[in-house]
């Protein structure tokens, strides 16, 4: 009975280890940040002269929220550019492009044919609300950063509103676009011209460098 239980989690893990190991390392860099954040946070204290804070307090500053979700909605903003323009706009010879040729609009009306609209769209759809939801968190608790850095300076807090439209706001918030953006627009190319053998995200190794999807193929 024993084994058989453990053949089952055995089984699981096998159908179901790539999002295993992503989630394992999210939380695993998430404790690292973490941990290094609220030493850096004391260390920013101590300059003030202010005693330090325990781990538990850091987890709720501002500054350990609005690192978290800074990254989370520009890594969500690049899955959901990918999805929808990548449903409309072609990159020959790229894996993750639909092809050029033959790809007309009645084709695409015919392979959704049948189905709701939301249904046709959720990923899309779902993706959208997860970036609304990061980017909000992300005004949210950038601004209570923003707060608790003037205050150390001795100076008043500001609204969130007031916040969005600060210059700080938008230094930090492209930073992390223009490097979701340039990455997946380097990926495209790359794999255009190379290769990783039985991974789903390239092409098939002896495919042409024109021959454009069918990286499950």
């Amino acid at each position: 009975m024993q084994m058989r239980h453990h053949c089952r989690i055995c089984a699981w893990l096998y159908n179901n280890g790539l999002s295993v190991l992503f989630f394992a390392l999210f939380v695993a860099a998430l404790a690292v940040q973490s941990i290094s954040g609220l030493v850096g946070y004391n260390e920013h204290l101590s300059v003030h002269s202010l005693p330090p804070i325990g781990y538990l307090d850091y987890l709720s500053t501002g500054d350990f929220l609005d690192g978290v979700f800074t990254n989370w909605q520009a890594a969500i903003l690049q899955l959901a550019a990918l999805i929808i323009f990548g449903g409309a706009l072609h990159q020959k010879g790229a894996s993750h492009s639909r092809r050029p040729e033959g790809d007309s609009s009645e084709k695409r009306r015919a392979e959704g044919a049948g189905e709701t609209w939301v249904y046709r769209h959720s990923l899309s759809m779902a993706f959208t609300l997860y970036f609304m939801g990061s980017f909000t968190a992300h005004v949210i608790f950038g601004s209570w950063s923003y707060n608790e850095a003037r205050a150390l300076a001795g100076q008043p807090p500001v609204q969130v509103g007031d916040y969005l439209l600060t210059g700080t706001f938008w230094n930090k918030t492209c930073q992390t676009w223009e490097a979701e953006f340039f990455a997946i627009g380097l990926f495209l190319v790359s794999s255009i011209f190379l290769r990783e053998q039985a991974s789903v995200v390239s092409k098939p190794v002896r495919s042409a460098n024109q021959d454009t999807g069918e990286t499950n193929k």
